[in-house]
């Protein structure tokens, strides 16, 4: 991708990218759009940023330390700024001259989602269709693992069976979706990369109890999951106080689709010019 002109590097899992993968950043965009549209989401598209005291509610902390990344900002007056300016020039270690802002960068899309319904009972199920930059702190030279990435969600948030149905649903959907691009799939129980030992367990039992899978495709001779589908129970709803209509901490389930990781695999599927790509995957994108 880099010998055609479609990726730049900038710095470890960092990348630009040029028109022709645009276009095909686009052309997922519209086919997940109407992939999901018989389910009439709510369509919402977020920056990426979240407000601190959202993040510090939704308990990511507890879970993954590693990942997430607050926003430091300059507050001092002219004496500080003088001292800063002269660490930066001399290459010294500045991070003690900036304070921590209202702000963190958002880890998933689906955290702007829930506490737009914070307080809130219920009376059936929603669903959004989100949409957003995200950011985790896992810089890595392999294949699709982006610090910085474009992430859409599908979010229903409503009664259990209302979240295990949604999870069912696109458990079979993902795949097929994807199979539809012309790509080699399989679907993988799968866990999220908890924070230490404890976190070991909390793995297990997610991976155990079926709450999250992935839909697991080749970059190259790398296996990447591009996609999964995640049933969280009443986590999200007990936190921000979301409640179904019986008066219970509401539930949640997400299916979220990583566009970088797509694209790739897409190129290393059907090669860097889309003007050869199969007629079906391009009448299904364009």
């Amino acid at each position: 991708m880099r010998d055609h002109g479609l990726l730049v590097n900038t710095a470890t899992g960092l990348y630009g990218w040029g028109a022709q993968l645009e276009a095909v950043y686009e052309g997922l965009t519209r086919a997940l759009s109407a992939e999901a549209e018989d389910a009439r989401p709510v369509v919402l598209r977020f920056p990426p940023i979240l407000p601190r005291a959202v993040f510090e509610k939704s308990e990511y902390v507890a879970s993954f330390p590693q990942l997430f990344g607050a926003i430091h900002a300059f507050q001092g007056d002219e004496c500080a700024h003088e001292i800063l300016e002269r660490a930066v020039a001399e290459g010294e270690d500045w991070s003690d001259r900036t304070r921590l802002t209202d702000f963190v960068l958002a880890p998933a899309v689906c955290y702007s989602v829930y506490p737009l319904y914070g307080g809130t009972v219920l009376d059936g199920g929603k669903t959004v269709d989100a949409s957003g930059f995200c950011f985790r702190h896992e810089p890595s030279t392999e294949p699709g693992r982006l610090v910085s990435f474009r992430l859409r969600e599908f979010v229903t948030i409503g009664s259990p069976a209302d979240a295990a149905a949604w999870f069912g649903t696109w458990y079979e959907r993902a795949p097929a979706f994807l199979r539809r691009l012309g790509l080699d799939v399989r679907v993988e129980a799968a866990s999220d990369p908890f924070f230490g030992t404890t976190g070991q367990v909390m793995a297990e039992n997610q991976r155990e109890e079926g709450m999250k899978a992935e839909v697991v495709v080749p970059i190259g001779d790398h296996p990447v999951a591009v996609a999964s589908i995640n049933c969280h129970r009443d986590h999200f709803g007990r936190i921000f106080d979301i409640r179904s209509a019986d008066g219970e901490p509401a539930h949640s389930a997400c299916v979220g689709f990583g566009l970088e990781r797509l694209a790739f695999a897409l190129v290393a599927a059907h090669g860097p010019d889309t003007v050869r790509w199969p007629d079906e995957v391009r009448a299904l994108l364009w």
